[in-house]
């Protein structure tokens, strides 16, 4: 099953500000450097979740959206890998398809 991309703005996450430690061991310090880890590799996981290329597909479904250059992608419909130029999708002979 493939993804379709969305064509939404791509924010990088920032690091998180930690909170100083106190000398002693704290429960609370625990849980709150635990609430900003688990709030920060959840922006991890939504920035990178835009950038998810569906590696196959139907050739109406083909990505077009944060290609790079080389971008692989197996066409089902014509049952060949094609590569993403910067421009159109070409096959291994170097045709447009």
């Amino acid at each position: 099953m493939t993804t379709q991309l969305k064509n939404i703005p791509l924010i990088p996450p920032k690091a998180p500000n930690l909170p100083v430690a106190p000398v002693d061991y704290a429960q609370q310090y625990q849980d709150q450097i635990l609430n900003v880890l688990r709030l920060y590799f959840n922006q991890l996981d939504n920035f990178n979740s835009g950038l998810t290329i569906p590696p196959n597909g139907i050739t109406a479904n083909r990505p077009t959206l944060h290609l790079q250059v080389g971008q692989f992608f197996y066409d089902t419909s014509l049952g060949i890998p094609i590569w993403w130029n910067g421009t159109v999708w070409k096959n291994s002979s170097g045709t447009t398809v």
